[in-house]
């Protein structure tokens, strides 16, 4: 009585929760892994005030740092730029506001409340158990994109530190045999009523003239992809390779930097074969997959176990520092432009609908929803608070939102500033709709970072930054999704390191095919589906767990209990009713968009197999309980 006293004075904003810290041994075995123990931060044995306060921030701080580095990836800068900056902005904070922030408040709570990860936070719903599993296979399938990309931005990091002459600054043929590009000439009055020739590399003569809307994705006609900027008064020089490409996705730019990424890097070829394997991006996967798993070996041997959420409490100052070199190298390369480019941005959306998916998206994506990250942060921070709720944990997560919104807009402003540089996408009103394609980013920065020099030291900090920011989240999806199996099979945490080695090489293995000729249409098309109709799935079977099957009268009490301090118990009887709905509007948004992708529909359809098997878990998952059920329960005479 007199510990509990003493708690209680520890934490007079706070209330305990169901499971209290006294009587924590009734979910003691959810606790096998990860979340207590932490190094240099346990209090479990009395460690005083000072150490739960500097727990609780080590854990916030690591996932502020993983949603930082969320928002360095492609996807993000992507949907920035095709839908127009200020508008994607604008929808971004509204996803945000009524959706992704509400979404993160209620899995941090439920981690909170039950003192489990995602593998038994459902456990007392049998038939929605299946939810811990969806979320494990969200992860992995995650994190295999993340690693895949990783080893894409490490090529990119190799050849900037090795080559004396960066390798997309200059072409190659489809035999990856080098050459200078040619310089050929624009005349302005062809840029206002013709588009560059994206299949074969050659501008259109003046008889060959397409009607067809100017190219602006966010910029007037003046901001355009491929063209250097060498340009008199009323001429424009730009740098094409002479390669020939017949394919429609995605479309093969001829300057140097997309020609390089695209020839050379991804080997990309119009068959789209999925057995002839691109070698080098073999190798790489491999690499990276291995430093992951050495990384996970060594904390094993560090600490005795796999730890959740160990990171450096410094990693969340990466994205900020990557983010301000970003815009130096978009800036500064636009300032060695010869002339000044004028009313490029414009306050306008040509596909309002893809725009609105994108930002749901995304305010999903830089969340970590639907992988079960936030609800090990709760669980986590349940421990720390001595089975206590926090009433400000409101505030933090606002101010968590509006962190990661800020970061978006810094670095979506120096993916801007390189567009410009790059001169931006080809017309998405027409034959290229590039909604569903990220890699271009890739590229696009590439030639960012081409000026004076500094170009090989900007290029190696900018793609290593974007090679750790991948990483890192591959990093801890593959940890949720352990931590998450190690609860639902407890047993196997006696085996920890093989499950561990199996879980990587199987990663390991179906990371593969997208290192064929096709491998990045397959990619991007399972990024896609995962990002635009997973996620939110998953989200929307949380939602519907929490808020009309886990509606108990204890959950309500509670949470009513833990934010009234903040005005924010109407959200469980208002605001928050609402946002499965909205998650209803996003699927339906996003299978609309998807429907018409510029991804091919094929690639479309093999992507549909991880998501048929995340959502055949769920019921899966019921029938194994009901039959357990039944085979337990004795029979009657």
């Amino acid at each position: 009585m007199a510990n509990t006293n003493r708690e209680r004075n520890a934490n007079r904003n706070s209330m305990e929760t169901i499971l209290t810290f006294e009587n924590r041994d009734i979910s003691q075995w959810s606790m096998v892994w990860s979340t207590n123990n932490i190094p240099g931060m346990d209090n479990a044995t009395g460690g005083g005030s000072h150490r739960r306060v500097a727990g609780r921030l080590k854990l916030r701080t690591g996932t502020l740092a993983l949603g930082a580095f969320l928002t360095m990836h492609c996807r993000v800068t992507a949907s920035a730029l095709t839908g127009g900056f200020f508008v994607f902005m604008l929808f971004l904070i509204l996803s945000v506001v009524l959706l992704a922030n509400p979404l993160r408040h209620f899995e941090v709570y439920l981690g909170q409340w039950s003192i489990s990860g995602p593998g038994r936070a459902f456990r007392i719903i049998p038939m929605l158990d299946g939810i811990g599993i969806a979320i494990c296979i969200n992860a992995i399938v995650r994190a295999i994109i993340c690693c895949t990309i990783a080893a894409i931005s490490a090529i990119y990091v190799v050849h900037s530190v090795a080559d004396n002459k960066l390798p997309f600054t200059h072409c190659r043929d489809f035999d990856l045999k080098a050459y200078d590009p040619i310089i050929k000439d624009i005349k302005s009055v062809m840029l206002r009523e013709s588009r560059f020739s994206l299949k074969t590399g050659v501008v259109k003569d003046d008889a060959e003239v397409i009607n067809s809307s100017p190219s602006t994705v966010g910029l007037y006609y003046r901001a355009w992809r491929n063209m250097s900027n060498n340009s008199k008064r009323n001429v424009r020089s730009i740098e094409v390779c002479n390669e020939m490409y017949s394919g429609t996705y995605p479309p093969l730019y001829s300057t140097p930097a997309y020609n390089f990424f695209y020839v050379e890097v991804l080997q990309l070829r119009k068959d789209y074969n999925l057995g002839q394997f691109n070698m080098p991006l073999v190798l790489s996967i491999i690499l990276t997959w291995i430093i992951i798993w050495m990384l996970m070996i060594s904390e094993h041997l560090s600490h005795g176990r796999l730890i959740w959420n160990n990171i450096y409490a410094w990693f969340v100052l990466v994205p900020w520092c990557w983010a301000v070199l970003l815009i130096i190298a978009a800036f500064t390369s636009l300032l060695t432009m010869e002339t000044t480019i004028h009313k490029v941005f414009r306050i306008s959306a040509k596909e309002v609908l893809a725009g609105i998916s994108d930002a749901l998206q995304i305010a999903l994506y830089i969340h970590s929803a639907s992988v079960g990250t936030e609800i090990i942060l709760g669980k986590g921070l349940n421990h720390y608070a001595s089975g206590h709720i926090d009433p400000q944990l409101n505030n933090e997560n606002v101010w968590h939102s509006g962190m990661l919104l800020l970061l978006i807009a810094i670095q979506s402003g120096g993916a801007a500033g390189c567009a410009l540089v790059d001169y931006m996408q080809p017309d998405t009103q027409t034959t290229y709709d590039m909604h569903e394609s990220t890699m271009w980013i890739i590229p696009m920065y590439s030639k960012c970072t081409s000026f004076g020099n500094y170009s090989h030291f900007i290029s190696t900090l900018i793609f290593g930054g974007l090679c750790l920011s991948y990483m890192t989240a591959a990093f801890m999806l593959l940890k949720t999704a352990l931590h998450t199996i190690f609860e639902i099979k407890v047993k196997l945490i006696f085996i920890e390191q093989i499950v561990v080695g199996g879980l990587i090489l199987i990663c390991m293995g179906l990371s593969l095919p997208f290192a064929t000729n096709g491998g990045i249409v397959l990619l991007e098309s399972v990024d896609a589906v995962m990002t635009g109709l997973a996620m939110p799935f998953v989200c929307l079977l949380e939602l519907v767990a929490l808020l009309y099957v886990y509606e108990s009268h204890d959950f309500i009490s509670d949470m009513n209990i833990a934010t009234e301090e903040n005005a924010c118990s109407s959200r469980i009887g208002t605001q928050w009713r609402m946002i499965p709905f909205i998650t209803v509007v996003t699927i339906v948004i996003k299978i609309s968009v998807l429907v018409s992708s510029e991804l091919p529909a094929k690639f479309i359809y093999m992507a549909l197999a991880p998501l048929c098997v995340l959502v055949v878990a769920v019921p899966l998952r019921a029938c194994y309980n009901a039959y357990f059920f039944l085979a337990s329960t004795p029979n009657s005479n």
